[in-house]
């Protein structure tokens, strides 16, 4: 029965692998189910079986399921998809341990420049037409770009375009990719239909500053700031292509879309044990992280929101203030309610500028986190499927060998040739995926270490920030409340 289930479970891989569903369908906010036996239209998934010869894996597609066939062995084997061709997977795995082997030299040689600032949201259009662009300006010393300085126009969708662009050349390799910030139906349609800028000015701002630091967490990258997409990217001016699917990308739709597939590759393939307890160790705090991470942030827009009505009620009170002030009969009365509704105005306008420093300079870093930690759950479930992949092939290497042992047996020369050509192939593709496995291993253990030290960087940087802003804003205060003494004293 469980061998049974699992040939299902890795027909259902199979299948999603060949035929990938649409955008829309896994960032759509409907539920993703799975089912472990079935195929979508109802019928019964077919056992997936080996192909002869096995110097190449070949789908074929039917009604079903794609299916791989042996002519000598019809046992179903558990191919883990998706199982590309072996033809290049060699020359993958060589140049990815190369790359991790030179990560360290490339970061520490790159001293080019290479400094990027989003700027002049302008919206073009009216209605639900309209668009916002930004002017990207990007100054570097980096030798490929054709200009030292450069700016284009861009919009939402050309930087969603280019996230999707690095995270399929990348990702499967390992490399952490930064996301851009998600996608907000509500923000972006007050900003079209709003007839007042002054009501969508906080959206497009926070969005420009989080473009800004997606781009700037690229450039970071040793190995993604020299892609050539993002070169193109930063100095073509003319109007990009437009990649397939960008509207369906989301903030929830992206962080559903990791928890499915990895929940999807546990559910289907089953648990693996863990060849290596640093990675298991990583994955296990990176969930505590996580969830810490989102009571912050929520914590933090808690903050904003009730900094908003102290701003408020604070506003509030200076106009009655100040209206009681006006009629007031008692000239020193009079003018110390005045000179209240003076600070009070100011107390206001500290306590709003705090509130988007809560906002821009800790709550936007924190969100930046939680989706690094989806990117990196994301080359977690990478590497799974090449240990998942390594897996299969070395149980197909082990049936191989047992069939020889049995042709052997029977004496028959002929199919002995055959038996023996079989598993060297199988034994030099066991080989390829051993070391496809190690290469993605080796290079995220190099990623995940770069991002601990960034992160470290970077929250010790935004704390002292921060907590400069709180200390300033408190010291404002006292010095506002100072100056008003001799106006209370007066009363007295």
């Amino acid at each position: 029965h469980n061998d049974q289930s699992q040939s299902h479970g890795v027909a259902l891989i199979l299948k999603m692998a060949a035929e990938p569903p649409p955008m829309d369908d896994m960032f759509s906010d409907e539920d993703v189910t799975h089912e472990d036996s079935h195929t979508s239209n109802g019928s019964r998934m077919e056992d997936v079986v080996l192909s002869n010869p096995p110097a190449r894996l070949d789908v074929e597609h039917n009604s079903a399921a794609p299916t791989l066939r042996t002519t000598d062995d019809q046992r179903s084997v558990p191919v883990v998809a998706p199982m590309r061709s072996f033809e290049g997977l060699g020359n993958r795995a060589e140049n990815t341990m190369r790359s991790a082997d030179e990560d360290e030299a490339a970061e520490a040689m790159d001293h080019y420049e290479l400094e990027i600032s989003v700027t002049n949201p302008e919206k073009s259009g009216e209605g639900m037409g309209a668009y916002i662009t930004y002017t990207v300006n990007t100054r570097t010393s980096l030798p490929s770009f054709r200009s030292s300085q450069c700016s284009v126009h861009r919009r939402y969708s050309d930087f969603l375009a280019l996230y999707q662009k690095l995270e399929d050349m990348y990702s499967h390799l390992g490399r952490i990719v930064p996301a851009p910030p998600e996608k907000s139906v509500v923000g972006m349609t007050m900003v079209k239909l709003s007839k007042n800028e002054e009501s969508g000015a906080p959206f497009i701002e926070r969005r420009r500053a989080g473009l800004e630091r997606f781009l700037n967490r690229v450039a970071k990258h040793p190995i993604l700031r020299k892609d050539d997409s993002f070169r193109d990217f930063l100095e073509n001016p003319d109007e990009l292509p437009k990649a397939k699917d960008t509207s369906a990308v989301s903030g929830a739709g992206f962080m559903r879309l990791v928890k499915n597939v990895g929940d999807s590759i546990v559910k289907i393939t089953g648990k693996k044990p863990e060849v290596d307890e640093w990675f298991d160790m990583k994955a296990q705090d990176y969930e505590v992280l996580d969830d810490h991470l989102k009571k912050l942030l929520r914590a933090v827009e808690h903050m904003v929101e009730d900094r908003k009505d102290l701003c408020a009620s604070t506003g509030a009170f200076v106009k009655s203030v100040a209206l009681l002030g006006s009629v007031e009969e008692n000239e020193t009365i009079a003018k110390a309610l005045s000179r209240l509704s003076e600070v009070e105005e100011k107390v206001e306008s500290l306590h709003q500028e705090m509130s988007q420093h809560d906002r821009f300079l800790f709550g936007e870093t924190v969100k930046d986190y939680i989706s690094l930690l989806g990117s990196i759950r994301i080359c977690f479930d990478q590497r799974t499927k090449e240990h998942n992949n390594l897996l299969a092939a070395q149980s197909a290497l082990a049936k191989k060998k047992e069939s020889e042992v049995k042709t052997q047996a029977s004496g028959k020369a002929d199919k002995i040739a055959i038996a023996e050509q079989e598993v060297r192939e199988w034994e030099e593709k066991e080989h390829e995926y051993q070391k496809a496995f190690d290469s993605t291993t080796k290079v995220l253990k190099a990623e995940i270490q770069r991002f601990e030290r960034e992160r470290s960087q970077e929250f010790k940087q935004k704390f002292m920030s921060y907590l400069e802003r709180l200390m300033n804003m408190q010291q404002e205060l006292t010095r506002l409340w100072e100056s008003y003494l001799p106006d209370a004293q007066a009363i007295a």
